[in-house]
């Protein structure tokens, strides 16, 4: 029963940001991936290995730079692997797909990944997608109208916050930030389930008083000069979390081996690329029709911070905070979690 619960309640964040990238919600294909001979050692001559991704909507910049990237950037895409995306609205529609055995590996929130696995859901963290670090990059910021007086924490006792679900990394922003302050999330403030996309209507009509606004859309209301931020996912919990991640079958792994460490060279070299050329990045992903954002404000925007490496101290730490929160029963070594084995050294 834990488990339907779960899958009810993890509603992604990442899912509710919907920059609105281009293309549709597509299906992912159930046939079978090819696989490097027994060992995990690839088949001289083989066809490359089908790698069925799960992705999401937003943040994923680095994974949309890796499907439009030519040989030069990532010389073994076509090679030894394939990358067959298809994007879902929801972590909890992710993780039924792959546990359908419909997908390989997937985009995930760090927090529903560590739920997923103490639900006994097999996968494991490979790398990262998006970084949220304190000082480095952007933060997802909260925001309220100017003309509100609310400047602080201290002052949304009895506020309304808009947050993307709850238990998703928005809820455990507000609630950590609301804590630091000396309140308690439970009966001091309400909080109010908005879509990212309509977070900036929900502030400006006064049906909440502070809603979240990640990028794009924290740009866009930063550049109106109508809101102020009040606090920062920073704000309660000081730490680098690796906010978004990818994770992979760990069967799939074992049969291809070579496949996931190439997959991973290329992407690595990409993360790389995309932090030294931010700008040209994602002027190329806007050309690519990956999101249909303005581009005036998506390329020159501060993006997050960006890193294949995972910080196993900030799992430790956000882990913590879920199991104080109730989120998770127990804590766990985040190693059986965890592998970055499989990425070039760094």
């Amino acid at each position: 029963m834990k488990k339907y619960l779960f899958l009810s309640l993890m509603v992604s964040f990442m899912v509710g940001m919907l920059i609105a990238c281009g293309g549709e919600s597509s299906t992912p294909t159930e046939t079978s991936q090819n696989k490097d001979a027994g060992s995990g050692e690839a088949v001289e001559n083989a066809e490359p290995v089908e790698i069925r991704f799960g992705g999401g909507y937003a943040a994923e910049e680095t994974l949309w730079l890796l499907e439009i990237a030519d040989d030069e950037l990532a010389p073994n895409k076509g090679k030894s692997y394939t990358l067959n995306v298809s994007q879902f609205r929801a972590n909890a529609d992710r993780l039924n797909a792959y546990q359908a055995g419909q997908l390989d590996a997937g985009s995930l929130g760090q927090g529903a990944s560590m739920i997923a696995h103490e639900q006994g859901i097999d996968l494991k963290v490979v790398t990262v997608l998006t970084k949220d670090t304190p000082n480095e990059g952007f933060n997802n910021a909260f925001m309220a109208l100017k003309e509100s007086g609310i400047e602080s924490v201290e002052d949304l006792k009895g506020k309304t916050i808009g947050i993307s679900d709850f238990r998703s990394p928005a809820d455990l922003w507000a609630r950590s930030a609301i804590r630091s302050a000396g309140l308690d999330p439970d009966k001091d403030v309400k909080f109010a389930i908005t879509p990212i996309p309509a977070m900036t209507e929900a502030v400006k009509s006064k049906r909440i008083d502070v809603g979240l606004f990640p990028q794009p859309f924290f740009a866009e209301a930063e550049a109106s000069g109508e809101f102020t931020t009040v606090f920062t996912s920073k704000t309660g919990i000081p730490v680098d979390e690796d906010f978004l991640v990818i994770f992979f079958d760990p069967k799939f792994i074992e049969e291809n081996e070579n496949a996931v460490r190439d997959f991973l060279a290329d992407y690595q070299a990409v993360v790389d690329y995309y932090m030294e050329n931010g700008e040209d990045a994602r002027q190329m992903i806007v050309d690519a029709g990956k999101v249909q954002a303005d581009p005036a404000i998506y390329v020159g925007m501060t993006d997050s911070n960006r890193s294949a490496y995972l910080d196993q101290e900030g799992w430790e730490k956000v882990q913590e905070i879920m199991v104080n929160d109730g989120w998770l029963d127990a804590p766990f070594d985040v190693n059986e979690l965890l592998d970055e084995s499989y990425l070039p050294e760094q």
